[in-house]
């Protein structure tokens, strides 16, 4: 159950967080908060899976040169793909950051 002391009359209410966040893409610190209050130790298991699946540089340029050019320019759009939405994750955290320590700010000074 959620914690219904941010609910209470009167209080900020918290972000809206949404059910639908694909993997990779970007998650609000409130949304991390939950999801590790659901998985303790699912997580753990999952490093160590992803740790054996990894490729080494050599092997994946060896396995691209063996690519036909179709599939190859498929990989390669769906590597720019991934890097543009890399960018928007991060663009997305920056903002963040930014307006928690201009909050962080605002604090200090109303508090003085």
């Amino acid at each position: 159950l959620l914690p219904v002391d941010e609910y209470v009359p009167g209080a900020i209410l918290p972000p809206h967080l949404s059910p639908f966040v694909q993997e990779g893409a970007y998650v609000p610190p409130e949304q991390v908060e939950l999801l590790s209050r659901d998985r303790k130790d699912d997580g753990e298991e999952r490093e160590e899976s992803e740790k054996k699946e990894e490729l080494s540089a050599e092997d994946k340029k060896l396995a691209l040169m063996a690519m036909p050019k179709k599939r190859k320019a498929l990989y390669n759009k769906m590597v720019h793909s991934n890097k543009q939405k890399a960018k928007v994750v991060n663009k997305l955290k920056r903002k963040r950051e930014e307006i928690d320590t201009s909050k962080g700010a605002k604090k200090q000074t109303t508090a003085k």
